[in-house]
């Protein structure tokens, strides 16, 4: 029989080969089926399988080593934020604990163990978290491999560790100081083990089904222990038994649940029983839903490493959802105070930046994210991010438009108040990521929550943190490192770019004043950026600016003494990328930029360094090759035509999808700066949510050239194709209320575009044209069609517009 939906599922996928080999491929049958599967070092390998309530955190062996440094050693187990509710669970086959797992595997939605076989029993565990419950899933197939029918106990050994995401190991107080001892009991009415903290609601509450049968074929429930001695001083553990039979060549399926609340027993007990409720229904649902992402910005990529990444991108992206009841909003400045709460929300909804020590709200990861969310149309996902940013940063920071950094799902914020100086940079990414979700979705409460927000954050930004007025925000930015001046280049160019889009968005509210006062200071800095940034003999842009006096918004900021101008400084940090980034260097700036952040100085044979050769704080470099840091590298490149380099630095993301968990785009890469499995309580995320930025958004916004202004009713799509892309495909993309689908492909000097324009929208159709081609003649729909050439830094961008609703095929032949 089929012991439930998986089951069914993977059945598909059964005869994948494991990733040593090459890894499954979709096809127009099962690509929807999408499962990656390892058996190389799974016991130093981690993984996550996540809901928006709860997920579950330990190594690919199925084990739950220590791990995380936040509260060291502690970060993994089960999570029902803001509270943890399990520090390990062990699965046993007649008293004997199951050995680890020989095989794993990632799916959408879930994950599956497969165990050599104990007594000729073989187990298979199959884990989720249903969205909307603090509670994991876990289900068991147990199959009688041997010729004979057998009857054995079957049993779940869980370890309790009832501890809040804060405080930390570092912090005052720290996570010792508040943490209690944990108490087990049993409660036969849900034959339930249930954990508790005195003076706490915290309780977790493990169980299964009771009884479960199948023609001959049962397993009854037969018993606790709470008489345990737990593994560390303040847990407790507690054991569940039950006495299975099972003929011989047939197998039976028991569902477990880990089931959490922060408010209280009865949420709890309606967690469990809501989720053993039909788990088979529970796991197709989530299924169903993760596959359904698929749908949206479905694209076709004639690489498989980078339709892979693609792909889980999406998956990855929505594990990465987090909502938590009743966080009490403190500031602990920077860990070192824990004052009475200033407001206690009713619940908080967004997504954590990644697993395991980063699960929380972030501004600067928030604003990334965002990109990647609204190419692959997850609108509501950002637009729940960033209202909560607004509202607990208006909460803290009041009037000042300033936006925090760090949001635990407790409520504690650990830095970015109006108090504290820095981060800066992250005030200007909110008001473009506004703007990003603002002109994909068309949604006008985007626009109407946070334009005032943005504005006082604006002002705030080019005044209170630019004490001395010459237009550059004073701050730390991305990379807070020592030596560093108080003015960084990358809050620098985030401010212009912001800026920029609040000219559009003042445009959109008639708000003339505001537009009038973003504008003329967008061009004061764009009149001086090159003259106050720019390093002929570096060939690179100042990665900072000294100042000659300190200044309170960066007291630790490297001052110049004596000096009497501006003092460029470059330690060859990676947010040199940024001012390519944002668009704001001049071509030939550029060009001199990329050639050097393309060398072995920046960039190692897996991706993107921190700081390059000689660089850095100490002047050593810090070679780790960061995600992050080489998706800014992939978009930089992106605009300005480079779309083969661009290539280069997206495929070094994608070629990171199975370094851990197969299907996790981790945060760090194996490089010369970071060993990918050192310890794990040292190790970087597994998971990490703005890992997709550099993957997700070259491929729609620029090789694929898809650029929506939804609010507008208006559309460009105007392709540029790497090399080594001869045609990319893609349909289901959301653009306001409606979908879009377009195609691009290159055969020798003959570039094609097709797009099919959804109702209500007007359409700029195009192709990018490379370096040093010029036009030959231009089809619309296979006739002569008149054109226009924009001279932009991608380079000459052929377009024809002013198309409504169809399906339009451009061909633009070049010399």
């Amino acid at each position: 029989m089929k012991p439930f939906f998986v089951a069914g599922l993977l059945t598909l996928a059964a005869a994948g080969p494991l990733l040593s080999q090459e890894p499954l491929a979709p096809s127009p049958d099962n690509r929807d089926f999408l499962t990656r599967s390892t058996s190389d070092k799974l016991s130093q390998k981690r993984y996550v399988v996540a809901g928006d309530r709860a997920y579950e955190i330990g190594t690919l062996d199925g084990a739950f080593p220590s791990m995380g440094w936040h509260i060291k050693g502690h970060m993994g187990g089960v999570w029902a934020h803001p509270i943890k509710l399990l520090d390990t669970y062990q699965l046993s086959v007649a008293g004997v604990p199951l050995p680890p797992a020989n095989r794993f595997t990632s799916a959408p939605g879930f994950v599956r163990f497969n165990y050599p076989g104990v007594n000729g029993i073989e187990v298979t565990r199959t884990t989720f978290s249903p969205d909307g419950l603090p509670a994991v899933l876990v289900g068991l197939t147990l199959r009688n491999g041997s010729g004979a029918t057998r009857t054995f106990d079957f049993s779940i050994l869980a370890t309790s560790e009832l501890v809040s995401a804060y405080p930390w190991s570092g912090t005052v107080p720290t996570f010792d100081d508040l943490h209690q001892p944990d108490q087990v009991t049993f409660d036969p009415t849900v034959s339930g083990l249930v954990f508790t903290q005195p003076g706490k609601p915290w309780t977790a509450l493990v169980t299964g089904s009771p009884l479960v049968t199948a023609g001959t074929n049962s397993a009854r429930f037969s018993g606790a222990n709470v008489a345990l001695a737990a593994p560390q001083p303040k847990q407790a553990s507690g054991k569940l038994t039950w006495q299975v039979t099972i003929t011989a060549g047939s197998e039976l399926s028991l569902w477990l649940v880990i089931a959490g609340s922060n408010v209280g027993r009865g949420e709890v007990y309606h967690t469990a029983c809501e989720a053993l409720s039909g788990p088979e229904c529970k796991l197709e649902a989530k299924v169903h839903e993760r596959l359904a992402l698929l749908g949206r910005s479905r694209v076709d990529i004639p690489r498989k490493d980078l339709q892979a990444a693609f792909d889980w991108a999406k998956f990855n992206l929505a594990d990465m959802r987090r909502e938590v009841e009743q966080p009490q909003i403190r500031d602990t400045q920077e860990g070192t105070v824990y004052p009475p709460p200033i407001a206690t929300y009713a619940r908080l909804r967004g997504f954590g930046a990644g697993y395991p020590d980063y699960p929380w709200y972030f501004g600067t990861d928030g604003c990334y994210t965002v990109f990647p969310l609204v190419a692959v149309g997850q609108f509501q996902q950002a637009k729940e991010h960033l209202n909560l940013l607004r509202r607990v940063s208006e909460t803290v920071n009041g009037s000042t438009g300033k936006v925090l950094h760090e949001i635990v799902t407790t409520g504690d914020i650990y830095f970015g108040t109006a108090q504290q100086p820095g981060d800066s940079n992250e005030t200007a990414e909110f008001a473009t990521a506004v703007a990003t979700l603002w002109r994909w979705s068309g949604d006008p409460d985007v626009l109407n929550a946070n334009y005032a927000f943005i504005v006082r954050g604006l002002h705030y930004l080019t005044s209170a943190l630019d004490l001395n007025q010459d237009g550059w925000p004073e701050g730390a930015g991305m990379e807070e490192s020592a030596g560093q001046g108080a003015e960084k280049v990358d809050v620098a160019v985030y401010t212009v770019r912001a800026l920029n889009d609040l000219v559009e968005m003042a445009s959109a509210r008639n708000d003339e004043a505001t537009r009038s006062w973003a504008s003329a200071k967008v061009q004061s800095l764009l009149n001086r950026f090159d003259t106050d940034w720019w390093m002929p003999a570096e060939s690179l842009y100042a990665d900072s600016l000294a100042l000659n006096h300190a200044v309170p918004t960066d007291p630790p900021a490297y001052v110049a003494a004596g000096a009497t101008s501006l003092t460029k400084l470059q330690q060859l940090f990676w947010t040199n990328a940024t001012p390519m980034e944002t668009s704001l260097a001049s071509a030939s700036h550029a060009q001199a930029a990329f050639a050097r952040l393309e060398s072995s100085t920046f960039t190692g044979a897996t991706g993107f360094y921190q700081a390059g050769v000689g660089g850095g704080s100490t002047g050593t470099g810090d070679l780790e090759a960061s995600a992050l840091n080489t998706s800014v590298m992939a978009v930089a490149e992106s605009n300005y035509g480079r779309v083969d380099e661009a290539l280069r630095y997206a495929l070094f993301i994608a070629d990171q999808l199975d370094a851990e968990q197969p299907g996790a785009l981790p945060e760090l890469f194996d490089s010369p700066g970071y060993d990918h499995l050192e310890a794990f309580t040292k190790r970087a995320m597994v998971m990490q949510a703005w890992s997709s930025y550099g993957v997700v958004y070259p491929v729609v916004s620029y090789f694929l050239g898809i650029r929506p202004d939804a609010p507008q009713h208006r559309v460009s799509v105007v392709p540029q194709l790497p090399a080594g892309l001869p045609s990319l495909n893609i349909d289901g993309v959301r653009v306001g209320d409606q979908v879009l689908c377009a195609s691009a492909h290159r055969d020798g000097n003959v570039y094609t575009t097709r797009v099919s324009v959804p109702p209500g929208f007007q359409a700029e159709i195009g192709y990018a044209l490379p370096a040093g081609a010029t036009v030959k003649q231009v089809h619309l729909n296979g006739t002569p069609a008149a054109y226009v050439v924009h001279t932009t830094l991608r380079g000459s961008e052929v377009v024809v517009q002013g198309f409504g609703a169809g399906d339009y095929e451009l061909q633009v032949e070049a010399r």
